[in-house]
C-alpha cells in the first residue's frame, strides 16, 4: 500500500465506533524498516500520533484502535521515539551512507498487516525498505548504491 493512497483514511475507536481523525503521514523507524506509527489530523489544536503496535487493523476504508487513549500528543513525545515527527520521511532527502544524494522521498510503500517498509520512493528511485538506516530531521539515509 502506498503512504499516499491511505493518506485521509479515517481512525476509528471500536469500542465508540467514533471518528477520532484522519490518517496524514507516518513514521519510520529501521532494523526493520517499518512504520513505527501513524500521524493524525484531528480536531482542535496540535499534532497527535498512534503507535504502530496500537492499531488494530487496518482496512480499506479505516484504521481501527481498541481505544481512544491510545494516541498521544506529539508535544509530549521524545524525538528519539521513532513514532515522533522527526521520523516522518516524506519531503526529506534522501542520502547514502556515503554522502551521495538520491533525490526526495515521495511516498512510502508498506504492508498494511505488518507495517514493514517494501520501498522509499523518489521522483527516479525505488529504494528498498531494507537500505533504510535512519531518518532525521533532515534526511532519510540509507545504504549506498551496489
Amino acid at each position: 500500500m502506498l503512504l499516499s493512497k491511505a493518506q485521509g483514511r479515517a481512525v476509528v475507536d471500536l469500542t465508540t465506533a467514533e471518528t477520532l481523525g484522519t490518517l496524514a503521514a507516518c513514521t519510520v523507524a529501521p532494523s526493520p524498516s517499518r512504520i513505527a506509527g501513524l500521524r493524525l489530523k484531528t480536531r482542535g489544536r496540535g499534532h497527535h500520533a498512534l503507535l504502530w503496535e496500537d492499531v488494530q487493523s487496518f482496512g480499506p476504508d479505516a484504521v481501527s484502535i481498541e481505544e481512544a487513549d491510545r494516541i498521544r500528543d506529539e508535544k509530549e513525545m521524545d524525538t528519539g521515539d521513532h513514532a515522533h515527527a522527526v521520523h516522518d520521511p516524506v519531503g526529506k532527502a534522501v542520502l547514502t551512507e556515503t554522502g551521495f544524494e538520491m533525490g526526495t522521498v515521495m511516498d512510502v510503500e508498506f504492508d498494511e498487516q505488518s507495517g514493514r517498509v517494501s520501498r522509499l520512493l523518489t521522483g527516479d528511485e525505488q529504494i528498498p525498505g531494507d537500505d533504510l538506516i535512519g531518518v532525521g530531521r533532515y534526511a532519510v539515509v540509507v545504504t549506498g548504491p551496489r
